[in-house]
């Protein structure tokens, strides 16, 4: 029996609006090559300088299709490390990051555009000490492939974003401490899910 053409083209058209949409590929963060770096005037003298490790977060990249692109990370501000103990232990209190407190920093994109061939500008929403203000982060990406030590299939990026800490409430030592943070944010991330290779559970140290 033939079946009419209109009905079935309908029937065909419903059945692929049901087919499960290509999914982003997504990538975990490695702690080891992941951290973010940040500068900041000390009296006009010379950039204080400190790290901080990513702690947690998802990352979903196409590297085909960059407008797809999201992130959602925490900074660990415990481990924090300003290059001196005392001077680390003063930054991470109540003076200035209080991470007692606020242990974690959040940025959470919400809309992230390739500006050149390699390049893209990431917007979104940094979470700090108790607050939440827009921040938008100039990134370069550096390679997707193959780590040739470990055969894990990954993505690594370079970026940079310039905060205000008054804007956060982190307003002590005016005099002294600049307002304006440069961060410097490396990252390196290990392809997961269906089509990731089977031992990507393992980090290269």
């Amino acid at each position: 029996m033939r079946v009419p053409l209109i009905p079935a083209l309908l029937s065909s058209l419903f059945l692929c609006s049901l087919a499960p949409a290509s999914e982003v590929p997504t990538w975990r963060f490695d702690p080891v090559h992941s951290q973010v770096v940040f500068f900041v005037d000390h009296l006009g003298f010379s950039k204080a300088i400190g790290r901080a490790r990513v702690d947690s977060g998802r990352l979903a990249f196409d590297p085909e299709d960059w407008s797809t692109a999201s992130i959602d990370v925490t900074i660990a501000l415990d481990t924090l490390d300003m290059g001196e103990p005392k001077w680390t232990a003063t930054v991470r209190s109540a003076q200035f990051l209080d991470a007692d407190r606020w242990p974690g920093a959040r940025f959470r994109s919400t809309a992230v555009e390739q500006t050149g061939a390699n390049a893209l500008r990431v917007h979104g929403l940094l979470s700090l000490h108790g607050r939440e203000q827009p921040l938008t982060i100039e990134a370069t990406l550096n390679r997707v492939g193959r780590d040739p030590y470990t055969r894990k299939h990954k993505v690594g990026f370079s970026a940079r974003a310039k905060l205000d800490r008054f804007a956060f409430g982190i307003e002590r030592y005016r005099d002294a401490v600049g307002a304006e943070v440069d961060l410097r944010i490396e990252i390196e991330a290990v392809r997961t899910g269906r089509n990731a290779k089977e031992n990507n559970d393992d980090i290269a140290q």
